[in-house]
């Protein structure tokens, strides 16, 4: 974890917990030494750092997601930029990155900024063509290991805190390997990722682990495990209801939908069309949700178009 990291950790968690720089600090180091960690001027050694998280109650099984910035404008240059990535405005995106990296509105001194706008570069860029697979997979995976020292896709181990960036790009990292065919190595990441989640005991953000979940559906799906992708979206539908996230669940329920008249096809008789016909009645109600929900106008087309293409005349 680097310097800034640490700081922000332990800042976040004391404001959590509601405990001064003094009660945090008694018994482990003086309070000028803490406030130096939270503000990043030095970094705490590993025994003073376990000490900290262990008095604030944090378990090896946490994980920790961004830390929301106490400087609005700081937060309106990250959410715009969001935006027009989001929504597929990628030419916006590749220049809205240009600017806050001109105008240093986002300093690329701390890594957590660097992962932000070189992560969402790189999906610009390789989305648009103007990079290969595997020059976007090495540059992802160098990006991540600016903060995750011990990163490796073959012998993948998970860390102990994780950063929204760090998740956003393994998330890429494994959706790419699946891409290149890979599939082993991307279901090795996202399993190991996403079991690491389930143990979660405090979180600051709901869009990793969804995208963790319906990429790792995606994956199984085209690779024939259908069931396994099912349930994958069902944890992914209660995990949004949980987040009151209404307007991302007909990509699962699409999915649960896609499985079931996919798996249609390798049967015959009765048990065939019993699931094709479970299989639409799902993708009829991602429509309807898609519809009520527009997060992007092709999502919806696309939907249509499978739902006519596999309905049963």
């Amino acid at each position: 974890m680097s310097e800034y990291n640490r700081g922000s950790v332990i800042r976040y968690y004391r404001k959590q917990k509601n405990m001064t720089q003094e009660e945090l600090a008694e018994g482990i180091c003086d309070t000028y030494t803490l406030a130096r960690y939270e503000s990043g001027g030095v970094s705490p050694s590993e025994e003073n750092f376990q000490k900290i998280m262990n008095k604030l109650g944090m378990s090896e099984e946490t994980i920790l997601f961004n830390l929301q910035t106490e400087d609005a404008n700081i937060a309106k240059v990250r959410n715009r930029l969001l935006w027009l990535f989001e929504k597929g405005d990628y030419q916006g995106a590749e220049n809205e990155v240009k600017e806050i990296i001109s105008k240093n509105q986002l300093p690329l001194m701390y890594v957590e900024n660097r992962q932000f706008l070189y992560r969402i570069r790189l999906v610009v860029e390789q989305r648009c063509g103007k990079v290969s697979l595997d020059h976007y997979i090495l540059s992802l995976e160098n990006l991540l290991k600016e903060s995750f020292k011990d990163y490796d896709s073959k012998k993948f181990v998970n860390k102990y805190f994780y950063t929204e960036n760090e998740l956003l790009i393994l998330n890429n990292i494994a959706n790419a390997y699946g891409e290149a065919g890979d599939y082993k190595t991307a279901c090795r990441i996202f399993s190991s990722v996403i079991q690491q989640t389930e143990k979660v005991s405090c979180m600051d953000g709901y869009k990793p682990y969804y995208l963790l979940m319906l990429n790792y559906a995606n994956i199984l799906g085209l690779h024939r495990q259908y069931d396994e992708s099912i349930e994958m979206c069902r944890k992914g539908i209660s995990w949004l209801l949980k987040w009151e996230k209404g307007n991302y669940l007909y990509n699962f329920i699409y999915n649960i939908g896609w499985n079931y008249i996919e798996k249609s096809k390798e049967l015959s008789g009765e048990e065939s069309l019993r699931l094709r016909k479970i299989g639409l009645l799902y993708v009829w109600e991602a429509h309807k949700l898609c519809k009520l929900y527009p997060e992007r106008k092709e999502n919806l087309e696309y939907i249509e178009k499978y739902f006519e293409k596999n309905k049963i005349i």
